[in-house]
Parts: structure tokens; C-alpha cells; sequence
């Protein structure tokens, strides 16, 4: 059940919204190149949702273990050292994580009266979109940290 909601976040979510980059690019190019009108809110529709794209996407990079490429240096050390590196670097994402959550608060907390011009959406709806990205990110890897510890146990005598 929370590895399907994982999912969803980490690769439902940003192919959604890749799909609208897209369309909504292509829709503008298209509506000057035949028409010589420019379609006002493309820009900021395309930048909200590239932004989804990349937050919501680092919790599906999380997800497949192609975070930062961590996995690629931590599977190459010693088994007896490889738990606890691995466990740390667990750590050190969810630390990361809750200081992009603190600037996601003070940014919402400051830009709560500007907007982007052709939507009229408030843009602290880029920082709330990274805030819940960075909590999934934490319950992904306390997730990971977990399983990790579950399988390090049972490889014990």
C-alpha cells in the first residue's frame, strides 16, 4: 500500500506533469508560429509543473535506489561496512530533507501575497509542492532505512 503511494508520487505524479511541460510548450509555439498570438500563461503553467516534475521526481529517483548515485559507492564496500553506510546516508537525506522543508516553510510564510501574473495562482504553491515532495522523500527513507535494518538482522546467525 505506501510503496504503490511512493509510486504514484515518485513517477505517476511527474510523468503528469511532464506531459503537461509539454503540452502546454507546444501549445505555445504552435499559437505563434500559425497564429502570431501568444498563449499568456504557458510560462508559468510550464515552470509550475516543470518544478513538479523535478520535487516530486526525486522521490521516485529515492525510490529506485538512483538517489544521488549513493548506491553505486555504498554497494561496493565491504558487507560488514555496507549497513551502516548505507543507514547513514539514510540519515543524511532525511536531515537534508527537514532543512528544505524549514526553507519551503519560510518561503511559503514570505510569499504569501505574490502571484504569477497570468494564472493569479499564488506561488507559494511551488514551495508547498516541494514541502510534501520532501516529506515523501523522509517516509521513503525511513521506508528503505527499515527494510535495510529487517534484512541486516536476518542475515545475522
Amino acid at each position: 500500500m505506501l510503496h504503490r503511494f511512493f509510486s504514484v508520487v515518485g513517477s505517476v505524479i511527474p510523468a503528469i506533469l511532464l506531459g503537461v511541460v509539454l503540452m502546454v510548450v507546444s501549445a505555445n509555439v504552435l499559437a505563434r508560429g500559425l497564429f502570431g498570438i501568444t498563449f499568456h500563461a504557458a510560462h508559468d503553467l510550464a515552470l509550475v509543473a516543470f518544478v513538479g516534475v523535478v520535487w516530486f521526481g526525486v522521490v521516485g529517483a529515492a525510490l529506485n535506489g538512483q538517489l544521488f548515485g549513493v548506491s553505486f559507492f555504498s554497494n561496493r564496500l565491504p558487507p560488514r561496512w555496507r549497513l551502516a553506510v548505507q543507514l547513514l546516508v539514510h540519515a543524511i537525506v532525511i536531515a537534508i530533507a527537514l532543512a528544505v522543508i524549514d526553507a519551503a516553510l519560510a518561503q511559503i510564510a514570505t510569499a504569501r501575497f505574490t502571484r504569477f501574473l497570468a494564472l493569479g495562482w499564488p506561488k507559494w504553491i511551488v514551495s508547498a509542492g516541494l514541502l510534501a515532495a520532501m516529506a515523501v522523500l523522509i517516509l521513503v527513507q525511513i521506508t528503505q532505512a527499515w527494510g535495510r535494518l529487517k534484512a541486516g538482522r536476518e542475515d545475522r546467525p
